[in-house]
């Protein structure tokens, strides 16, 4: 059951992504890019979690930003250079994407991908952000995404 809250997001993302071609969500992804980076730099002096290790703080962002608790996006896999989590929260591009008959895969790898990958590149360059577009839903109980961290050039 959503509350009125989540519906308003759904109808928001709807309006954005009804008819939007893959022009129109090169400019959204360009919006979420503004707008990730100045909620970053308003909000970073509150994560003291953010001088520690790298893909700890990228995880941790990310809950922070869109609100998800751990148990809503559990650690599947962790090592030195990579956390796998399977993202299980309410998110209203997929229920507008349900409503509206389309592709999570094409609509999540072109709104919002990057602009998840660029927020995490604010805390350490080395990371990056993707998905399993095998285990994304509504195609799976979950969406499988990873924070990696590259190696220095």
């Amino acid at each position: 059951m959503q509350t009125d809250e989540q519906e308003r997001l759904v109808q928001r993302e709807i309006e954005r992504l009804r008819n939007a071609d893959e022009a129109a969500l090169c400019a959204l992804n360009e919006d979420s890019v503004q707008r990730r980076t100045a909620w970053f730099e308003e909000n970073k002096s509150k994560f003291s979690f953010l001088s520690g290790d790298p893909l700890d703080a990228a995880y941790r962002t990310l809950l922070a930003r869109f609100g998800i608790p751990p148990e809503e996006a559990p650690i599947t896999f962790q090592d030195e250079t990579r956390i796998m989590f399977h993202s299980q929260n309410f998110c209203p591009t997929l229920e507008a994407c349900k409503r509206l008959g389309l592709d999570t895969r094409y609509i999540c790898k072109h709104l919002n991908e990057d602009a998840t990958n660029r927020l995490i590149q604010l805390i350490d360059p080395r990371l990056r952000f993707s998905r399993n577009y095998d285990l994304l839903r509504p195609y799976s109980a979950y969406c499988e995404e990873m924070i990696s961290l590259e190696p220095e050039a």
